[in-house]
């Protein structure tokens, strides 16, 4: 099932990536990290004759301990700590994948021969950048990815192979998905999956770091 889960995932990052150049997206991505770093130091500021330093600081949540009913339920919380830790940076990177798509429709190519020669450069790149990452998970973490997927991205993983790659790709990947327990339409609920949730907000807060 891990193989399965492995290849649909890939399957997604290429999905999101085959309509635009890697150029661009290089480009795209280091202004996106040169604001981003702007945005942390803003330099020096000069009241009257005197240099201070001025550091725009992020704020700090203060996120208090989950209310466990019993033992079974917080055993069952530092299980997920340990899925979500390792799952929801790769659920980060479909994010930023599909931003960066949506950012660069502008450029399509719509040369045939271009675009098939840049998808199979694309999917060496995925299977060389995160099959490592993906051959990793087990069944659970495999399934908690693809929820982390639609909460992420507002889509299921089902939904954005059918976006990119059509209806028939969508339905076979999901048929595969079947036979081995999961279910590409996983929709993550921030009530329903409460722990997930408590668990994201540490880890954006920084807890883990």
């Amino acid at each position: 099932m891990v193989k399965v889960i492995s290849s649909i995932l890939l399957f997604i990052f290429i999905s999101q990536f085959s309509l635009s150049a890697q150029n661009k997206r290089i480009e795209l991505q280091k202004k996106r990290e040169e604001a981003a770093a702007a945005n942390k130091f803003k330099g020096f500021i000069f009241p009257a004759h005197d240099s201070v330093l001025h550091v725009n600081l992020s704020e700090v949540e203060i996120i208090r301990h989950f209310p466990f009913k019993n033992k079974r339920q917080e055993r069952k919380y530092n299980q997920l700590e340990i899925d979500v830790l390792k799952t929801y940076p790769l659920a980060l990177i479909v994010s930023s994948e599909l931003k960066l798509v949506n950012a660069e429709l502008d450029s399509i190519y719509t040369d045939k021969a271009r675009r098939k020669t840049y998808i199979k450069w694309y999917q060496d790149y995925v299977y060389k950048t995160y099959i490592d990452s993906l051959k990793t998970l087990d069944v659970r973490q495999g399934r908690l990815l693809l929820k982390l997927i639609h909460r992420e991205t507002g889509k299921s993983p089902y939904e954005l192979i059918k976006s990119y790659r059509g209806g028939f790709n969508a339905v076979m990947w999901q048929s595969a998905a079947f036979m081995f327990g999961a279910n590409l339409n996983s929709r993550y609920d921030p009530e329903d999956d409460a722990m997930i949730e408590h668990i994201i907000k540490r880890y954006k807060n920084g807890e883990f770091n």
